[in-house]
């Protein structure tokens, strides 16, 4: 297992290092592998992002790869979520559920943990060209094993094949129904004792749905407000990260999520 700190290159001094438009809460330890990304560029017109559940009135950047500019990375602050929060799971195996560019994967991956990546996209030359060279540029190569398959299938055959339990993992997979229900009902089973499970694009009440079915079956849940809104579900002696959201932004919740807790900067 990999326990060694990320390059210094790639930690700024402060958050002031950020182009103006990026927020990350206050508190969390600062990751920049932006030099890893050399198509990503900021979204100029939003009007680009066609999904339905996209929050463009939130103001923070939001960045894509250029070469598909309707299809959007994870907010600096939703990375810095990953980020951090991987590093609660140092060294301990961890699961991405899509990866679409890497950008994700590799935050997680340079918080110290062992990271298996499935996304079928992944299947595409292209796609797994960019995403192994950005982490490669990130000295990541040997602490990420992409796999170019489904999810949950893939994910249960690992976890009875090589006897794998992931103590963090991350959805971002298909978020059409019932595609974040089967993953959330794959990490049930494939999650360590002590793990957390974050979902990103809660958003969408078909997201939710996968964070709905852990915590009905007993997971402690929690809200981040972000861009498209994360939430984490944990149990067993994983704790979750602590988070504050902009104070600058006018957060609104949807309707589907409004039962549950938001961090708010206050241990949980």
């Amino acid at each position: 297992m990999t326990t060694n700190r990320p390059d210094p290159q790639f930690v700024p001094k402060d958050a002031a290092e950020f182009p103006a438009g990026d927020y990350v809460s206050p508190g969390l330890d600062l990751i920049r592998p932006d030099a890893c990304f050399p198509f990503m560029a900021i979204v100029p017109d939003r009007t680009q992002i066609t999904w339905p559940y996209f929050r463009g009135w939130v103001p923070h950047l939001f960045r894509c790869d250029r070469r598909s500019p309707g299809i959007g990375f994870v907010s600096r602050d939703e990375a810095h979520i990953l980020y951090n929060s991987a590093l609660l799971c140092r060294g301990q195996p961890a699961l991405e559920i899509g990866c679409w560019m890497g950008w994700s994967a590799c935050h997680i991956a340079l918080a110290g943990v062992d990271l298996d990546v499935v996304d079928p996209l992944l299947g595409h030359p292209d796609v797994q060209r960019s995403v192994a060279a950005s982490l490669r540029a990130a000295r990541l190569s040997g602490r990420v094993r992409l796999l170019a398959d489904r999810s949950p299938e893939a994910v249960l055959r690992l976890h009875e094949t090589e006897q794998l339990q992931w103590g963090f993992i991350f959805v971002d997979g298909n978020h059409d129904r019932p595609g974040p229900l089967h993953d959330a009902q794959g990490a049930h089973i494939v999650a360590a004792p002590d793990a957390m499970v974050l979902f990103h694009d809660l958003v969408s009440p078909e997201v939710a749905e996968g964070l709905d079915y852990l915590r009905d079956r007993g997971w402690h849940t929690l809200i981040y407000q972000t861009v498209q809104i994360m939430g984490v579900a944990w149990r067993g002696a994983a704790k979750p990260l602590m988070h504050q959201p902009d104070p600058q932004v006018a957060w609104s919740l949807p309707g589907h999520l409004a039962s549950y807790r938001v961090a708010n900067g206050e241990p949980v």
